[in-house]
């Protein structure tokens, strides 16, 4: 074999099989994506889940965040507007006024509400949580 002897070497390639490497490779491509509609579908599903579970989350933590908040109202105003005490200082009773009453019923109420909203939506109903966190 002499130096100008170039036929024999591998390493050369024509542009043709070039070419059909490159065609091989994007009608590959192209039989996948025609063969694709079941998993776009799938993973349009799951995006669509994701959406909708990441939807829930936030309504749930703000249902919680309320429901710490009534709470804690209900903890500030739930005692006697007057106290009365024996000789060792113990209470015997407390006397509460009307707007104290109304104020107690309306935090319960309230309390009551978020907690109800949240039974239903963790037993799969999340429209009460919706109303309840607007």
């Amino acid at each position: 074999m002499s130096e100008n002897d170039t036929s024999a070497t591998p390493e050369t390639t024509t542009p043709a099989t070039k070419e059909s490497v490159t065609t091989s490779l994007l009608q590959s491509i192209a039989e996948r994506v025609k063969a694709s509609n079941p998993t776009v579908t799938e993973r349009w599903i799951d995006t669509e889940v994701e959406k909708e579970v990441t939807n829930r989350v936030g309504l749930l933590d703000k249902a919680m965040q309320k429901r710490f908040q009534c709470m804690t109202e209900l903890n500030k105003i739930n005692r006697p507007d007057v106290v009365t005490y024996d000789a060792d200082e113990k209470p015997v009773s407390g006397t509460y006024t009307k707007d104290r009453l109304k104020a107690i019923k309306d935090a319960k109420e309230a309390l009551a509400k978020v907690e109800n909203a949240l039974e239903k939506a963790l037993a799969g109903d999340w429209t009460k949580v919706k109303e309840t966190c607007k």
